[in-house]
């Protein structure tokens, strides 16, 4: 069973989160040099900020713990226990962030997630079933999408 694990963890990095890493950093990027271009423009403005620049605490939260996965896999990728540790921690910093989510599809979109990759863990002891590739990627995706 560790060779499909490592499959999907391979998988997983190529697709699914990992866009929405380099997504939010390019916006924010923007969005922060268009600001500091242009402080004149933001000076004579009474009005206050009622926006976020970037993602919201939680989604912050998530796509941390995504990139920390990411790079742990690389590191972790010859011992099951420890990708399986690496997933755990994944899920349990996703459910952390869900439950600070002030916006119930992105908070859903997140537990989804974290529920796939408990999947993932447990399906090596037989106490759940492995969740398919396309279904984890598809959540993954989902995930990408409510935090950009």
């Amino acid at each position: 069973m560790f060779p499909l694990i490592v499959l999907l963890a391979a998988g997983l990095g190529v697709g699914g989160c990992s866009a929405a890493t380099a997504t939010t950093t390019g916006a924010a990027t923007t969005t922060g040099a268009a600001t500091a271009a242009s402080p004149a423009a933001s000076a004579h403005s009474s009005a206050p900020f009622t926006g976020p620049v970037g993602p919201d605490h939680a989604c912050a939260a998530a796509l941390q713990a995504e990139q920390a996965l990411q790079a742990r896999q690389v590191k972790d990728q010859a011992s099951e226990s420890a990708i399986d540790q690496d997933f755990t921690s994944f899920a349990t910093a996703l459910t952390a962030s869900a439950a600070r989510e002030t916006r119930p599809a992105v908070a859903k979109a997140m537990t989804t997630l974290a529920d796939d990759y408990t999947a993932l863990v447990e399906s090596q002891s037989g106490a759940a079933q492995l969740p398919g590739m396309t279904t984890v990627q598809d959540d993954g995706a989902a995930f990408d999408q409510a935090c950009l």
